[in-house]
């Protein structure tokens, strides 16, 4: 199966390059509708020339994005608003574009024997955003002048290419992939080494998940509903009390942190059309700090309805691989070969 056109490459280039004045030229690729009314900017930035706003319940245009921003038509008025102020996105297309939000990665890196550095800009001044440790797996969008670029929280990341061991291209056709070439990968980030309780917590959480995902298979047709397949997210299973999002607040309870590895695979399955989510749920308004806005899809209360379920509707079985290394929370999907 033919995926989405690759348009990974060409996005966050089109958020960088692309002047305001050239929009009429462009194609709209998705439809929005607002959250609330907010600024229209010329460039990418707070700072700059407000041009106008968008409204709630008035549709926009959306001709690309980035893990922050997006480029948008209102009425005429092209520029740029903020991705959180934007909701209920959808491709005009869907046959040939992704889901709105989704960035279709290109590669798979490994992280050679002297570790790596993901930094602001692709320049080896720039400020460090995470050190990555040697074997450490990542998800790269596309490759640029010799730098590998990915989303860290909300905004890019580059790394150097030369800083890694492997660089392995995703298979753009889904029946062709195989054991060695992944049809599908996303990487998260979070902080590992902390003596708070509470990242000390998510930290295990997050392997223990991850412990649980690796070389699992699932055949077609199969559903997995995370919480009662991957929980109950306490002791018994080996989780700890780590971050819980409660109505007050942020609190600790048990197995907190796993919605890091929900949410993740949440981006990595966006990106595969034969498979099916059948129920997701954000976070709330602000959703995960870790991804853009939107992005993130929590489990663990089942009275609540908050849980996440996906089906492989696929003709073939895929397999997952997930490695939780350094603050790196990688994931991929293979073809099976059973």
């Amino acid at each position: 199966m033919k995926r989405f056109l690759c348009l990974a490459l060409v996005l966050a280039l089109l958020m960088i390059t692309l002047p305001v004045v050239r929009a009429e030229k462009l194609t709209a690729l998705w439809t929005a509708n607002p959250k609330i009314s907010a600024p229209i900017y010329s460039e990418p930035s707070t700072q700059s020339k407000t041009l106008g706003r968008i409204y709630q319940g008035a549709s926009v245009k959306v001709y690309s994005f980035d893990p922050e921003w997006a480029y948008i038509n209102s009425s005429g008025v092209v520029g740029y608003v903020l991705r959180r102020h934007l909701e209920s996105g959808k491709a005009i297309d869907s046959s040939t574009t992704p889901p709105f939000g989704v960035e279709m990665y290109g590669y798979v890196g490994t992280v050679g024997a002297n570790g790596a550095k993901v930094r602001t800009e692709a320049d080896e001044s720039a400020d460090v955003l995470i050190p990555l440790t040697a074997d450490t797996r990542i998800s790269i969008i596309g490759v640029v002048n010799g730098w590998a670029y990915l989303a860290y929280y909300r905004q890019y990341g580059y790394v150097n290419t030369n800083e890694l061991s492997e660089l392995l291209p995703v298979c753009p056709e889904d029946d062709a992939g195989t054991d060695e070439a992944p049809i599908a990968t996303f990487t998260t980030y979070y902080v590992t080494g902390s003596d708070d309780v509470s990242k000390h917590g998510k930290e295990v959480n997050i392997g223990v998940n991850c412990d649980y995902i690796n070389n699992e298979i699932l055949q077609s047709g199969k559903t997995i509903n995370y919480n009662n397949h991957y929980g109950p997210f306490y002791p018994s299973k080996g989780y700890v009390k780590g971050p819980v999002l409660i109505e007050t607040g942020w609190g600790l309870g048990p197995g907190g942190g796993v919605c890091q590895v929900s949410s993740t695979m949440y981006n990595l399955l966006l990106q595969l059309p034969g498979i099916t989510i059948t129920l997701r749920r954000s976070h709330g308004p602000g959703s995960a700090e870790y991804l853009p806005a939107d992005m993130d899809a929590a489990v663990g209360n089942e009275a609540k309805g908050i849980n996440f379920i996906f089906r492989n509707d696929y003709d073939f079985s895929i397999r997952f691989e997930a490695q939780a290394q350094d603050g790196a929370l990688f994931l991929a999907i293979y073809k099976a070969t059973e």
